[in-house]
């Protein structure tokens, strides 16, 4: 059974979203280092952190709504 499936981006679409993750940060590894199933679980584990990191920013951003809405309904 293979993992990769219709909705599974081109070779060229890992390598543009791992080069915009990694290359700000100098580690990109290069193309020809590693095989299209490397590159694919690179891809995975960079968009389950984007997940995570984007999840964590939400979770922080609607604390922060609440802490205001009860601060607010304290104050009127």
């Amino acid at each position: 059974m293979s993992v990769i499936n219709q909705d599974t981006p081109s070779l060229e679409e890992m390598w543009q979203f791992i080069g915009k993750n990694l290359d700000p940060m100098g580690i990109t590894p290069d193309k020809a280092s590693l095989d299209h199933m490397q590159t694919f679980r690179l891809y995975l584990k960079l968009r389950n952190l984007d997940s995570t990191f984007r999840d964590t920013i939400q979770i922080h951003v609607l604390r922060n709504e609440l802490a205001y809405s009860i601060l607010e309904t304290l104050v009127n």
